[in-house]
């Protein structure tokens, strides 16, 4: 599932700290582990429990509504990703203020960012030989 969200140039840079928030330890689990200690064998320790960054998992594109042809200042971040992971998401990247693209403007950016990673790619494989 593809979807597409225009970003406004003055809440740009909050929605770029929640896709590119570090992952981080969030609390030790009811496990133990066995970890390597040095030469006096090993140490048990707890579990880490991680809180994630699921949008670099899953991977996102973000682009310049210049870079792609509009006139807008807007940006627009492209994620395709599983029903699930919207569920779990996408209310943070609204409260950000970020919105979901729908109908026709949807298509054309869909469409010139598809173009704009299909150009990359072949330029690469280009560079290299592929």
């Amino acid at each position: 599932m593809i979807k597409i969200y225009e970003i406004p140039s003055d809440k740009l840079s909050g929605v770029k700290n929640i896709l590119e928030a570090p992952e981080k330890v969030a609390g030790e689990l009811d496990v133990e582990i066995e970890k390597e200690a040095g030469r006096k064998g090993t140490k048990v320790e707890k579990a880490k429990e991680w809180k994630i960054n699921e949008f670099k998992r899953a991977g996102y594109i973000l682009r310049d509504g210049k870079a792609l042809g509009f006139e807008e200042k807007e940006s627009y971040l492209y994620i395709d990703a599983d029903e699930d992971f919207f569920k779990r998401n996408e209310k943070i990247l609204l409260d950000a203020g970020a919105k979901v693209l729908e109908g026709e403007k949807f298509e054309q950016v869909k469409k010139k960012i598809e173009k704009a990673e299909r150009e990359a790619s072949a330029g690469v494989g280009f560079i290299f030989g592929g």
